[in-house]
Protein backbone atom coordinates (compact mmCIF):
# COMPACT_ATOMS: atom_id res chain seq x y z
CA UNK A 1 0.00 0.00 0.00
CA UNK A 2 2.82 2.37 0.81
CA UNK A 3 4.43 1.68 -2.55
CA UNK A 4 1.15 2.39 -4.38
CA UNK A 5 0.73 5.73 -2.65
CA UNK A 6 4.34 6.66 -3.41
CA UNK A 7 3.95 5.84 -7.10
CA UNK A 8 0.71 7.85 -7.26
CA UNK A 9 2.33 10.87 -5.65
CA UNK A 10 5.32 10.64 -7.96
CA UNK A 11 3.07 10.40 -11.00
CA UNK A 12 1.10 13.48 -9.96
CA UNK A 13 4.22 15.57 -9.37
CA UNK A 14 5.69 14.43 -12.69
CA UNK A 15 2.59 15.83 -14.39
CA UNK A 16 2.72 19.06 -12.40
CA UNK A 17 4.26 21.22 -15.19
CA UNK A 18 1.67 20.04 -17.72
CA UNK A 19 -1.10 20.76 -15.22
CA UNK A 20 0.26 24.27 -14.62
CA UNK A 21 0.56 25.00 -18.34
CA UNK A 22 -3.02 23.83 -18.89
CA UNK A 23 -4.20 26.01 -16.00
CA UNK A 24 -2.33 29.06 -17.30
CA UNK A 25 -3.77 28.74 -20.80
CA UNK A 26 -7.27 28.17 -19.53
CA UNK A 27 -7.12 31.46 -17.60
CA UNK A 28 -7.59 33.96 -20.48
CA UNK A 29 -10.36 31.82 -22.00
CA UNK A 30 -12.45 31.70 -18.83
CA UNK A 31 -15.64 33.72 -18.49
CA UNK A 32 -19.01 33.41 -16.79
CA UNK A 33 -21.57 33.78 -19.62
CA UNK A 34 -24.45 35.14 -17.54
CA UNK A 35 -26.51 38.30 -17.53
CA UNK A 36 -25.13 40.34 -14.64
CA UNK A 37 -25.15 43.88 -13.33
CA UNK A 38 -21.36 44.02 -13.42
CA UNK A 39 -18.97 43.03 -16.19
CA UNK A 40 -16.58 41.87 -13.47
CA UNK A 41 -18.90 38.95 -12.69
CA UNK A 42 -18.51 37.83 -16.30
CA UNK A 43 -14.78 38.34 -16.88
CA UNK A 44 -12.95 39.00 -13.60
CA UNK A 45 -14.54 36.77 -10.94
CA UNK A 46 -14.01 33.42 -12.72
CA UNK A 47 -10.38 34.29 -13.44
CA UNK A 48 -9.69 35.28 -9.83
CA UNK A 49 -11.20 32.01 -8.62
CA UNK A 50 -9.15 30.04 -11.16
CA UNK A 51 -5.88 31.69 -10.12
CA UNK A 52 -6.27 30.91 -6.43
CA UNK A 53 -8.01 27.53 -6.76
CA UNK A 54 -6.08 25.99 -9.67
CA UNK A 55 -3.06 27.99 -10.85
CA UNK A 56 -1.54 28.64 -7.41
CA UNK A 57 -1.74 24.99 -6.23
CA UNK A 58 -0.35 23.83 -9.58
CA UNK A 59 2.57 26.26 -9.31
CA UNK A 60 3.31 25.12 -5.75
CA UNK A 61 3.29 21.53 -6.97
CA UNK A 62 5.83 22.43 -9.67
CA UNK A 63 8.00 24.12 -7.06
CA UNK A 64 7.88 21.00 -4.90
CA UNK A 65 8.60 18.72 -7.84
CA UNK A 66 11.68 20.72 -8.92
CA UNK A 67 12.63 22.20 -5.56
CA UNK A 68 16.30 21.27 -5.97
CA UNK A 69 16.59 23.88 -8.74
CA UNK A 70 15.92 26.61 -6.19
CA UNK A 71 19.50 26.19 -5.00
CA UNK A 72 20.53 27.95 -8.20
CA UNK A 73 18.18 30.88 -7.58
CA UNK A 74 19.87 32.60 -4.65
CA UNK A 75 20.15 36.00 -6.31
CA UNK A 76 16.62 35.80 -7.67
CA UNK A 77 15.25 34.72 -4.28
CA UNK A 78 16.92 37.69 -2.60
CA UNK A 79 15.56 40.20 -5.13
CA UNK A 80 12.11 38.62 -5.09
CA UNK A 81 12.10 38.48 -1.31
CA UNK A 82 12.97 42.16 -0.96
CA UNK A 83 10.29 43.03 -3.53
CA UNK A 84 7.62 41.04 -1.69
CA UNK A 85 8.71 42.36 1.70
CA UNK A 86 8.56 45.96 0.48
CA UNK A 87 5.03 45.52 -0.86
CA UNK A 88 3.97 43.95 2.44
CA UNK A 89 5.64 46.63 4.57
CA UNK A 90 4.11 49.41 2.49
CA UNK A 91 0.65 47.92 2.90
CA UNK A 92 1.11 47.60 6.65
CA UNK A 93 2.51 51.10 7.15
CA UNK A 94 -0.21 52.70 5.04
CA UNK A 95 -2.90 50.75 6.89
CA UNK A 96 -4.46 49.92 3.56
CA UNK A 97 -6.59 47.17 5.11
CA UNK A 98 -8.28 44.49 3.01
CA UNK A 99 -8.05 46.65 -0.11
CA UNK A 100 -4.28 46.53 0.19
CA UNK A 101 -4.13 42.77 0.55
CA UNK A 102 -6.86 41.81 -1.94
CA UNK A 103 -6.94 44.88 -4.18
CA UNK A 104 -9.89 46.98 -5.23
CA UNK A 105 -13.00 44.93 -6.14
CA UNK A 106 -12.66 45.65 -9.86
CA UNK A 107 -8.96 44.61 -9.97
CA UNK A 108 -8.22 42.03 -7.23
CA UNK A 109 -4.52 42.84 -7.69
CA UNK A 110 -3.38 43.48 -4.13
CA UNK A 111 -0.34 42.12 -2.31
CA UNK A 112 -1.76 38.59 -2.21
CA UNK A 113 -2.00 38.48 -6.00
CA UNK A 114 1.53 39.85 -6.31
CA UNK A 115 2.79 37.05 -4.08
CA UNK A 116 1.08 34.60 -6.45
CA UNK A 117 3.02 36.26 -9.28
CA UNK A 118 6.22 35.61 -7.34
CA UNK A 119 5.35 31.93 -6.94
CA UNK A 120 4.69 31.68 -10.68
CA UNK A 121 8.03 33.32 -11.46
CA UNK A 122 9.81 30.70 -9.33
CA UNK A 123 7.75 27.91 -10.93
CA UNK A 124 8.83 29.08 -14.39
CA UNK A 125 12.44 29.21 -13.18
CA UNK A 126 12.63 25.73 -11.68
CA UNK A 127 10.76 24.11 -14.57
CA UNK A 128 13.04 25.65 -17.19
CA UNK A 129 16.16 24.76 -15.21
CA UNK A 130 14.99 21.15 -14.75
CA UNK A 131 13.50 20.29 -18.15
CA UNK A 132 15.70 20.42 -21.25
CA UNK A 133 12.69 20.61 -23.59
CA UNK A 134 10.85 23.27 -21.58
CA UNK A 135 11.15 26.04 -24.18
CA UNK A 136 9.97 23.76 -27.03
CA UNK A 137 6.93 22.60 -25.09
CA UNK A 138 6.12 26.12 -24.00
CA UNK A 139 6.26 27.41 -27.58
CA UNK A 140 3.78 24.78 -28.72
CA UNK A 141 1.45 25.56 -25.85
CA UNK A 142 1.61 29.27 -26.74
CA UNK A 143 0.65 28.51 -30.34
CA UNK A 144 -2.28 26.34 -29.28
CA UNK A 145 -3.59 28.51 -26.46
CA UNK A 146 -2.87 31.77 -28.27
CA UNK A 147 -4.73 30.70 -31.40
CA UNK A 148 -7.82 29.66 -29.38
CA UNK A 149 -7.80 33.02 -27.60
CA UNK A 150 -7.22 34.94 -30.84
CA UNK A 151 -10.15 33.14 -32.43
CA UNK A 152 -12.56 34.83 -29.98
CA UNK A 153 -11.39 38.23 -31.26
CA UNK A 154 -11.50 37.16 -34.91
CA UNK A 155 -15.07 35.89 -34.51
CA UNK A 156 -16.04 39.30 -33.14
CA UNK A 157 -14.33 41.01 -36.06
CA UNK A 158 -16.34 39.04 -38.62
CA UNK A 159 -19.57 39.51 -36.66
CA UNK A 160 -20.10 35.92 -35.52
CA UNK A 161 -19.62 36.61 -31.81
CA UNK A 162 -21.03 39.41 -29.69
CA UNK A 163 -19.73 40.90 -26.45
CA UNK A 164 -20.41 38.46 -23.58
CA UNK A 165 -22.20 40.18 -20.72
CA UNK A 166 -23.21 43.15 -22.85
CA UNK A 167 -25.76 45.25 -21.00
CA UNK A 168 -24.04 45.31 -17.61
CA UNK A 169 -23.73 48.73 -16.04
CA UNK A 170 -20.83 48.34 -13.58
CA UNK A 171 -17.28 47.02 -13.44
CA UNK A 172 -14.54 47.35 -16.04
CA UNK A 173 -16.53 47.96 -19.21
CA UNK A 174 -16.33 45.23 -21.85
CA UNK A 175 -15.58 46.38 -25.37
CA UNK A 176 -15.86 44.85 -28.84
CA UNK A 177 -12.81 42.86 -30.00
CA UNK A 178 -11.97 41.95 -26.40
CA UNK A 179 -13.05 38.32 -26.79
CA UNK A 180 -12.89 36.36 -23.56
CA UNK A 181 -10.51 38.97 -22.11
CA UNK A 182 -13.40 41.43 -22.00
CA UNK A 183 -11.53 44.48 -23.27
CA UNK A 184 -9.70 45.09 -26.53
CA UNK A 185 -6.80 46.67 -24.63
CA UNK A 186 -6.36 43.53 -22.57
CA UNK A 187 -6.72 41.32 -25.64
CA UNK A 188 -4.08 43.36 -27.46
CA UNK A 189 -1.76 43.14 -24.46
CA UNK A 190 -1.78 39.37 -24.15
CA UNK A 191 -1.44 38.87 -27.92
CA UNK A 192 1.52 41.28 -28.02
CA UNK A 193 3.05 39.07 -25.30
CA UNK A 194 2.38 35.82 -27.17
CA UNK A 195 3.17 36.82 -30.76
CA UNK A 196 7.01 36.83 -30.46
CA UNK A 197 6.97 33.46 -28.69
CA UNK A 198 4.72 32.05 -31.42
CA UNK A 199 6.97 33.33 -34.20
CA UNK A 200 10.05 31.94 -32.44
CA UNK A 201 8.36 28.55 -31.97
CA UNK A 202 7.36 28.48 -35.63
CA UNK A 203 10.95 29.29 -36.55
CA UNK A 204 12.00 26.02 -34.90
CA UNK A 205 9.51 24.08 -37.06
CA UNK A 206 9.01 26.24 -40.17
CA UNK A 207 7.01 23.57 -42.05
CA UNK A 208 4.48 23.07 -39.24
CA UNK A 209 1.17 23.97 -40.92
CA UNK A 210 -0.90 24.21 -37.73
CA UNK A 211 1.75 26.40 -36.10
CA UNK A 212 1.76 28.67 -39.14
CA UNK A 213 -2.04 28.98 -38.96
CA UNK A 214 -1.80 29.78 -35.24
CA UNK A 215 0.59 32.68 -35.90
CA UNK A 216 -1.79 33.99 -38.60
CA UNK A 217 -4.67 33.98 -36.10
CA UNK A 218 -2.61 35.59 -33.31
CA UNK A 219 -1.39 38.33 -35.67
CA UNK A 220 -4.90 38.89 -37.05
CA UNK A 221 -6.33 39.35 -33.55
CA UNK A 222 -3.36 41.43 -32.36
CA UNK A 223 -3.94 43.97 -35.12
CA UNK A 224 -7.69 43.58 -34.59
CA UNK A 225 -7.43 44.68 -30.96
CA UNK A 226 -7.25 48.27 -32.30
CA UNK A 227 -5.03 49.20 -29.35
CA UNK A 228 -2.08 51.47 -30.04
CA UNK A 229 -0.11 50.50 -26.93
CA UNK A 230 -0.44 46.81 -27.82
CA UNK A 231 0.54 47.49 -31.45
CA UNK A 232 3.70 49.28 -30.36
CA UNK A 233 4.53 46.64 -27.75
CA UNK A 234 4.10 43.76 -30.18
CA UNK A 235 6.13 45.53 -32.86
CA UNK A 236 8.99 46.12 -30.42
CA UNK A 237 8.91 42.46 -29.45
CA UNK A 238 9.12 41.36 -33.08
CA UNK A 239 12.05 43.70 -33.78
CA UNK A 240 13.84 42.36 -30.67
CA UNK A 241 13.25 38.82 -31.92
CA UNK A 242 14.64 39.72 -35.34
CA UNK A 243 17.81 41.10 -33.74
CA UNK A 244 18.56 38.28 -31.28
CA UNK A 245 17.03 35.05 -32.58
CA UNK A 246 19.57 32.61 -34.06
CA UNK A 247 18.72 31.16 -36.47
CA UNK A 248 16.33 33.93 -37.41
CA UNK A 249 12.69 32.98 -38.06
CA UNK A 250 12.08 32.11 -41.69
CA UNK A 251 10.32 34.28 -44.24
CA UNK A 252 7.43 31.83 -43.96
CA UNK A 253 7.03 32.74 -40.28
CA UNK A 254 7.14 36.48 -40.99
CA UNK A 255 4.69 35.87 -43.84
CA UNK A 256 2.23 34.46 -41.31
CA UNK A 257 2.47 37.68 -39.27
CA UNK A 258 1.94 39.80 -42.40
CA UNK A 259 -0.99 37.69 -43.60
CA UNK A 260 -2.71 38.04 -40.24
CA UNK A 261 -2.42 41.83 -40.44
CA UNK A 262 -3.71 41.85 -44.03
CA UNK A 263 -6.71 39.71 -43.05
CA UNK A 264 -7.59 42.18 -40.29
CA UNK A 265 -7.34 45.16 -42.66
CA UNK A 266 -9.46 43.32 -45.22
CA UNK A 267 -12.08 42.50 -42.59
CA UNK A 268 -12.30 46.15 -41.53
CA UNK A 269 -12.55 47.25 -45.18
CA UNK A 270 -15.38 44.82 -45.93
CA UNK A 271 -17.39 45.29 -42.72
CA UNK A 272 -16.65 48.98 -42.23
CA UNK A 273 -16.16 48.52 -38.48
CA UNK A 274 -13.20 48.81 -36.15
CA UNK A 275 -11.66 51.89 -34.58
CA UNK A 276 -10.68 54.93 -36.60
CA UNK A 277 -7.44 56.83 -35.91
CA UNK A 278 -6.16 59.99 -37.50
CA UNK A 279 -2.54 61.03 -37.70
CA UNK A 280 -3.37 64.71 -37.27
CA UNK A 281 -6.51 64.45 -35.14
CA UNK A 282 -9.40 64.61 -37.59
CA UNK A 283 -12.50 65.76 -35.64
CA UNK A 284 -14.36 62.55 -36.50
CA UNK A 285 -11.49 60.25 -35.47
CA UNK A 286 -9.13 59.90 -32.53
CA UNK A 287 -5.66 61.31 -32.96
CA UNK A 288 -3.07 58.56 -33.20
CA UNK A 289 -0.89 60.19 -30.54
CA UNK A 290 -3.79 61.09 -28.22
CA UNK A 291 -3.35 59.71 -24.69
CA UNK A 292 -7.06 58.84 -24.25
CA UNK A 293 -7.09 60.69 -20.94
CA UNK A 294 -3.97 59.02 -19.58
CA UNK A 295 -2.19 62.37 -19.35
CA UNK A 296 -4.47 63.37 -16.48
CA UNK A 297 -3.77 60.12 -14.63
CA UNK A 298 -0.03 60.44 -15.17
CA UNK A 299 -0.04 64.05 -13.99
CA UNK A 300 -1.82 63.10 -10.76
CA UNK A 301 0.65 60.24 -10.22
CA UNK A 302 3.68 62.47 -10.81
CA UNK A 303 2.30 64.98 -8.31
CA UNK A 304 1.59 62.25 -5.76
CA UNK A 305 4.82 60.22 -5.92
CA UNK A 306 7.12 62.95 -4.47
CA UNK A 307 4.77 63.36 -1.51
CA UNK A 308 5.08 59.69 -0.46
CA UNK A 309 8.25 58.50 -2.23
CA UNK A 310 9.37 55.70 0.10
CA UNK A 311 6.31 53.55 0.81
CA UNK A 312 3.70 55.13 -1.42
CA UNK A 313 0.08 55.84 -0.58
CA UNK A 314 -1.27 52.32 -0.29
CA UNK A 315 -4.31 51.03 -2.19
CA UNK A 316 -6.14 52.81 -3.78
CA UNK A 317 -3.22 55.15 -4.40
CA UNK A 318 -4.43 57.13 -7.42
CA UNK A 319 -7.70 58.15 -5.81
CA UNK A 320 -5.88 59.28 -2.65
CA UNK A 321 -3.42 61.34 -4.68
CA UNK A 322 -6.25 62.88 -6.70
CA UNK A 323 -8.25 63.72 -3.59
CA UNK A 324 -5.26 65.65 -2.26
CA UNK A 325 -5.27 67.93 -5.30
CA UNK A 326 -7.34 71.14 -5.36
CA UNK A 327 -10.79 70.22 -6.66
CA UNK A 328 -10.89 72.99 -9.25
CA UNK A 329 -7.48 71.98 -10.66
CA UNK A 330 -8.42 68.29 -10.84
CA UNK A 331 -11.75 69.02 -12.53
CA UNK A 332 -10.05 71.32 -15.03
CA UNK A 333 -7.78 68.42 -16.02
CA UNK A 334 -10.90 66.42 -16.84
CA UNK A 335 -12.37 69.22 -18.96
CA UNK A 336 -14.65 70.96 -16.46
CA UNK A 337 -14.08 74.71 -16.77
CA UNK A 338 -15.94 77.90 -15.81
CA UNK A 339 -17.34 76.43 -12.61
CA UNK A 340 -19.05 78.68 -10.10
CA UNK A 341 -19.60 76.07 -7.38
CA UNK A 342 -17.92 72.78 -6.50
CA UNK A 343 -19.22 70.44 -3.78
CA UNK A 344 -17.28 67.28 -2.93
CA UNK A 345 -19.42 64.18 -2.50
CA UNK A 346 -16.96 61.42 -1.53
CA UNK A 347 -16.61 61.35 2.28
CA UNK A 348 -13.17 59.67 2.44
CA UNK A 349 -9.95 60.06 0.41
CA UNK A 350 -9.90 56.33 -0.40
CA UNK A 351 -13.05 56.65 -2.50
CA UNK A 352 -13.17 57.84 -6.09
CA UNK A 353 -13.32 61.65 -6.34
CA UNK A 354 -16.94 62.73 -6.83
CA UNK A 355 -18.27 66.25 -7.14
CA UNK A 356 -21.47 68.16 -7.80
CA UNK A 357 -20.50 71.12 -9.94
CA UNK A 358 -22.35 74.19 -11.17
CA UNK A 359 -21.31 75.78 -14.45
CA UNK A 360 -21.36 79.49 -15.20
CA UNK A 361 -24.46 78.88 -17.32
CA UNK A 362 -26.27 77.54 -14.27
CA UNK A 363 -26.19 73.91 -15.40
CA UNK A 364 -25.46 71.40 -12.64
CA UNK A 365 -23.98 67.96 -13.06
CA UNK A 366 -22.16 65.23 -11.18
CA UNK A 367 -18.48 64.75 -12.00
CA UNK A 368 -17.00 61.35 -11.08
CA UNK A 369 -13.41 60.17 -11.55
CA UNK A 370 -13.96 56.41 -11.69
CA UNK A 371 -10.56 55.25 -12.99
CA UNK A 372 -8.41 54.02 -10.13
CA UNK A 373 -5.27 52.86 -11.97
CA UNK A 374 -2.52 55.07 -13.38
CA UNK A 375 -2.31 53.16 -16.70
CA UNK A 376 1.44 53.09 -16.34
CA UNK A 377 2.46 50.18 -14.14
CA UNK A 378 5.80 51.68 -13.15
CA UNK A 379 4.16 54.89 -11.92
CA UNK A 380 1.44 52.83 -10.25
CA UNK A 381 4.04 50.81 -8.34
CA UNK A 382 5.76 53.99 -7.19
CA UNK A 383 2.49 55.66 -6.23
CA UNK A 384 1.09 52.62 -4.40
CA UNK A 385 4.17 51.01 -2.82
CA UNK A 386 6.94 53.59 -3.19
CA UNK A 387 9.81 54.22 -5.58
CA UNK A 388 11.94 51.30 -4.26
CA UNK A 389 9.15 48.86 -5.19
CA UNK A 390 8.97 50.32 -8.69
CA UNK A 391 12.74 49.97 -9.10
CA UNK A 392 12.67 46.36 -7.88
CA UNK A 393 9.88 45.50 -10.32
CA UNK A 394 11.78 47.17 -13.17
CA UNK A 395 14.93 45.25 -12.18
CA UNK A 396 13.09 41.91 -12.27
CA UNK A 397 11.79 42.67 -15.76
CA UNK A 398 15.03 44.11 -17.13
CA UNK A 399 17.32 41.32 -15.94
CA UNK A 400 14.89 38.73 -17.22
CA UNK A 401 14.41 40.07 -20.73
CA UNK A 402 18.12 40.83 -21.17
CA UNK A 403 19.25 37.45 -19.88
CA UNK A 404 17.02 35.45 -22.18
CA UNK A 405 17.84 37.34 -25.37
CA UNK A 406 20.06 34.60 -26.86
CA UNK A 407 18.96 31.37 -25.16
CA UNK A 408 15.22 32.17 -25.12
CA UNK A 409 14.81 34.98 -27.67
CA UNK A 410 11.06 34.47 -28.03
CA UNK A 411 10.46 34.76 -24.30
CA UNK A 412 12.85 37.71 -24.06
CA UNK A 413 11.02 39.49 -26.89
CA UNK A 414 7.69 38.76 -25.19
CA UNK A 415 8.94 40.35 -21.96
CA UNK A 416 10.10 43.44 -23.84
CA UNK A 417 6.65 43.69 -25.39
CA UNK A 418 5.12 43.32 -21.92
CA UNK A 419 7.41 45.98 -20.47
CA UNK A 420 6.40 48.36 -23.25
CA UNK A 421 2.71 47.54 -22.85
CA UNK A 422 2.89 48.43 -19.15
CA UNK A 423 3.93 51.96 -20.09
CA UNK A 424 0.34 52.72 -21.11
CA UNK A 425 -1.70 49.98 -19.43
CA UNK A 426 -1.94 48.55 -15.91
CA UNK A 427 -0.86 45.03 -15.07
CA UNK A 428 -4.05 42.98 -14.91
CA UNK A 429 -4.70 39.58 -13.37
CA UNK A 430 -6.42 38.40 -16.57
CA UNK A 431 -3.06 37.48 -18.11
CA UNK A 432 -0.29 38.72 -15.80
CA UNK A 433 0.26 35.17 -14.40
CA UNK A 434 1.42 34.05 -17.86
CA UNK A 435 3.86 36.96 -18.11
CA UNK A 436 5.34 36.24 -14.66
CA UNK A 437 5.79 32.57 -15.53
CA UNK A 438 7.69 33.68 -18.65
CA UNK A 439 9.78 35.98 -16.49
CA UNK A 440 10.86 32.97 -14.43
CA UNK A 441 11.84 31.12 -17.61
CA UNK A 442 13.99 34.07 -18.67
CA UNK A 443 15.72 34.21 -15.27
CA UNK A 444 16.53 30.51 -15.67
CA UNK A 445 18.43 31.35 -18.84
CA UNK A 446 20.40 33.91 -16.80
CA UNK A 447 21.67 31.05 -14.64
CA UNK A 448 22.49 29.05 -17.77
CA UNK A 449 24.56 31.94 -19.12
CA UNK A 450 26.45 32.16 -15.83
CA UNK A 451 27.23 28.44 -15.87
CA UNK A 452 28.36 28.67 -19.49
CA UNK A 453 30.69 31.55 -18.69
CA UNK A 454 32.20 29.63 -15.76
CA UNK A 455 32.70 26.56 -17.95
Amino acid sequence: MTQTHTQGATSSTNRAPELLLLALWTLPLLLNPVLAMSFDEVYLAPKVFWIYAVILPSALLVLWRHRNALREARGLLVLLGVWGAWLTLSTLLNRAGWAGWWGTPDRADGVLMHLVYGVLLLAGFVWTRSETQASLLFGRVVLLGGSLLALTNVLQQVGWLGVPGDGAIAGVIATPYGGTMGHRGYMGGILALLLPVGVAALGQRPRWALGWLAVVLISWAWVGSFTRGAWLAGALGLVWLLVWARPRPSLRAWGAVLLGAVLCVATVAVRGEGRAFSLFGDPSDQALADSSGRGVLWRSALLGIPRQPLFGWGTPALWQAMNERPAKELLADFGHHDLTEIRRLNPTPTESPRFMVTHASGRREAAVVAIGKVHNEYMDYALTYGLPAALLFAALLTVGLWSGRTLLPGVSAALLAYAAYLMTWPEIIRFAPIAWFMLGMAWASYRSRQHGAQA
